[in-house]
């Protein structure tokens, strides 16, 4: 039977180290399905996890109830889709920020090995909300997300506009898990089924032409308000006065 090493290459270094989280690259490098070499990473995350939290024991007081927990949280990466040794050193790096003293329950440490907004350079939510209807983007990511909620609606709206707001974290959701799974973040993005049947088809066609013409509008550098507009009509005029 091959060991981890073998068929995981560079496995054990990979839950040592505390490298920047890396979004997950569909290759040979993964869990894969429950077999002796997960068992074997498990292990070796468990061990980590005994370093890291002193008080471990009140979690895991003896060697039987060690491997209860093992089996339990492999069938558990399993079901919630951690499948690469990136999303597990993810999840123990933030075991080593969480300055707690008492092992993570399976259901946490999951939570830790998916990394927010924040591991990719994009910004929180709340953020991103206020950076779209400014239209000031810190990242393509919140550009992409404000293009397909309308950029349009996001001129003329205001930041307690809740409806518009789930439509844009809608979309900003679907870019954020495109950085997580290590995909291009541009790329078209459904409308949600609530928002679709609340529109007739004439309605939802007018919309996608007015995304399409405002991506346009950003990508040919044409003033979308109408101070920018009012500049640049001045810059011009001065121009064509000083020929």
């Amino acid at each position: 039977m091959k060991n981890v090493t073998q068929l995981i290459p560079g496995a054990s270094r990979a839950l040592g180290t505390s490298a920047p989280y890396q979004a997950p690259v569909q290759t040979g490098t993964q869990l894969g399905v429950v077999d002796d070499a997960t068992g074997e990473v498990v292990e070796r995350l468990f061990r980590q996890l005994q370093a890291i939290f002193p008080a471990h024991k009140q979690a895991w007081p003896d060697d039987k109830a060690k491997a209860a927990a093992m089996r339990n949280w492999t069938m558990g990466f399993m079901a919630a889709g951690i499948r690469t040794l990136e999303q597990i050193r993810f999840g123990i790096e933030q075991c080593r920020k969480s300055g707690s003293p008492f092992a993570p329950s399976v259901g946490q440490f999951i939570g830790w090995c998916t990394p927010g907004p924040e591991a990719f350079g994009l910004p929180a939510s709340a953020d991103a909300w206020v950076e779209a209807l400014m239209g000031l983007y810190s990242h393509e990511g919140v550009k992409i997300a404000a293009i397909a909620t309308g950029l349009f609606d996001l001129r003329s709206a205001k930041q307690e506009d809740k409806g518009l707001r789930q439509r844009f974290e809608h979309n900003y959701t679907i870019v954020i898990r495109r950085a997580q799974a290590g995909q291009p973040l541009d790329g078209k993005i459904l409308t949600g089924i609530g928002h679709d049947s609340q529109k007739t088809e004439l309605e939802l066609a007018e919309e996608l032409a007015e995304q399409a013409v405002q991506a346009r509008i950003i990508q040919q550098g044409i003033p979308v308000d109408a101070a920018s507009a009012r500049a640049l009509l001045l810059a011009r005029i001065g121009r064509r006065a000083g020929q």
